[in-house]
């Protein structure tokens, strides 16, 4: 009987020192995280997953970025890693919080306001990078007149600009561009008068574009026909573009709480065909009730089971000293062997089936992005290894003293044995 007390007192006490303490550590959630190279992940796997091209093209306001590099380093300059990494430790210290019952409500929420308001600047940038690079075509020569007829390139070059504005408006990033600085002046004016009244009439432009065109001609009539077809196309790419990302943006917001909180339990309760957020909400209460409880009941009596057992054991056999090392030693060291073995198949069992639980899950609950379950096994699988690792140790050190304690019940007797002959 006083074995099992034993056994039960070990298993508590390894239950609240490997999981209890290291569950409710904000830093062990941390540096798990930080160690599976999450934050670069978020980048190269999960914002730049199919399923999320939706929500990531909001923050890249819309523009069709073409390499997958390129994707990842904007969004890299729009949501920087420190960035990620400050708002999941965030969310992480409020859910300890929240478990060690220091706060009543759990606010799980990452703040986007700050990424949001990044996009049409580094966005911008971007374009006009892009703009740097493109390759000027020249058309060759072209003779315009006042009087006499005008060459008839003037409108292959109007109708290029009205494609390529076109292009930009619907997100499109510029490649190539008609050179104007090989035209004669009045050819530039020409073709500029040509191509914006053909693109003010043009219907496959967004209502906001046209009128932003409308108004900033000007702003487009001294860099085109000066020749400068570079800054011409930086000016246009800002007029074309900007209603594209408001709208981008305005779309991102409207899946966020207060129009800047991406509040991750709600998430989950849409993703989820059967839970809602007020379920999982009740399922984390109760759980932060069972911790609660589990730690109200404590180390001093799990370790009071352990060692008052052997006690106990040792006084059954009082005053034989022998005895009374002999039999505790042997209920420590069974306990510990016993642990010491578990606790060796756990290390290699529990990583992988946290991994498949996830899989399992994500299954059973649609919309979850494969990206998304692939970083949450690993990152589960990763909890399980740090959880499972203080098992043995502990139970090695439990079966070194059991061990300890049944070499002493013959040492006993050598001694006593010695203490005659010296009599």
């Amino acid at each position: 009987m006083l074995t099992v007390v034993i056994f039960v007192g070990f298993a508590l006490s390894l239950a609240l020192s490997n999981f209890s303490d290291k569950l409710l550590s904000a830093d062990f959630y941390k540096d798990t995280i930080a160690n599976e190279d999450t934050y670069n992940r978020i980048y190269d796997e999960v914002l730049v997953d199919d399923e999320l091209m939706d929500k990531t093209s909001g923050f890249l306001g819309d523009i069709k970025v073409i390499s997958h590099q390129e994707i990842v380093d904007l969004l890299k300059e729009i949501i920087p890693p420190s960035y990620i990494q400050g708002q999941v430790e965030g969310v992480i210290e409020r859910t300890v919080a929240y478990m060690n019952e220091d706060i009543d409500y759990l606010d799980a929420y990452m703040d986007l306001s700050e990424p949001l308001e990044n996009v049409k600047p580094i966005m911008f940038d971007y374009l006009e990078q892009k703009i740097d690079q493109l390759g000027v075509v020249d058309h060759g020569t072209i003779s315009c007149s006042l009087g006499g007829l005008t060459d008839p390139k003037v409108y292959d070059i109007a109708d290029d600009y009205v494609a390529e504005f076109i292009a930009m408006a619907d997100g499109g990033v510029p490649v190539a561009a008609p050179s104007l600085n090989v035209l004669p002046p009045l050819c530039r004016e020409l073709v500029f008068a040509v191509f914006y009244d053909q693109l003010l009439d043009s219907t496959n432009l967004p209502v906001e574009v046209s009128r932003s065109l409308n108004d900033q001609r000007e702003r487009l009539r001294s860099p085109f026909e000066s020749g400068d077809t570079l800054g011409m196309l930086k000016v246009a790419s800002r007029l074309l573009t900007e209603p594209l990302m408001n709208k981008a943006i305005v779309r991102a917001r409207q899946d966020l709480i207060d129009g800047h909180r991406f509040d991750l339990i709600s998430q989950l309760g849409e993703w989820g065909d059967s839970s809602t957020e007020d379920q999982i909400r009740s399922d984390i209460s109760d759980a932060r009730d069972w911790v609660s409880k589990a730690r109200n009941f404590g180390y001093m009596a799990a370790l009071t089971m352990v060692f008052g057992g052997a006690v106990l054991m040792g006084l059954v056999f009082f005053p034989s000293v022998s005895s009374m090392l002999r039999w505790p030693g042997i209920a420590l060291a069974i306990t510990g062997s016993s642990f010491f073995v578990m606790g060796k198949i756990a290390e290699s069992i529990v990583p992988d089936r946290l991994a498949e639980v996830v899989k399992a899950e994500a299954d059973r609950v649609s919309n979850i992005p494969p990206s998304i379950t692939d970083l949450g096994g690993d990152i589960l699988a990763s909890f399980g290894i740090q959880l499972t690792s203080g098992i043995a140790g502990s139970s090695l050190i439990l079966l070194i003293i059991g061990a300890a304690l049944f070499g002493a019940s013959y040492l006993t007797i050598v001694i006593k044995r010695f203490t005659s002959y010296v009599k």
